[in-house]
């Protein structure tokens, strides 16, 4: 029988069993939720896909939502942030790369209160 490697964030989602989803500067109304349910946690992992093929790119903000994965006893696996300008970093990637399904996620976040639409400036 063959045998193939995970890329890393496959693994990342394979051993997760909580994701505490959290706005870096909350507004009113917003908060963190704790995703738990595996079949949640595939959701997010979904909505979460990103380009691996595309270039990564760096800006100067931190980003505007930490996804914090963890596995087993708690213990943390991995990091990873989103920015509305429809991106996600990770720090085993070289950057940002951009989401597959930006609207989707955006929707899923404002669904559960971890952030609210507000109007362009």
């Amino acid at each position: 029988m063959g045998s193939f490697m995970l890329r890393p964030v496959d693994a990342l989602w394979a051993a997760a069993r909580t994701v505490e989803v959290s706005p870096r500067h909350p507004a009113a109304g917003e908060r963190s939720v704790m995703v738990g349910d595996a079949g949640e946690i595939a959701e997010l992992a979904g909505l979460l896909e990103v380009d691996l093929s595309a270039s990564g790119f760096l800006c100067m903000c931190l980003g505007d939502v930490d996804f914090t994965v963890r596995g087993e006893m708690g213990r943390e696996l991995g990091v990873l942030t989103y920015h509305m300008s429809s991106s996600l970093d990770w720090c085993q990637w070289d950057g940002q790369l951009p989401l597959l399904r930006p609207a989707d996620l955006a929707g899923w976040l404002v669904g559960r209160g971890v952030i609210t639409l507000r109007p362009a400036a």
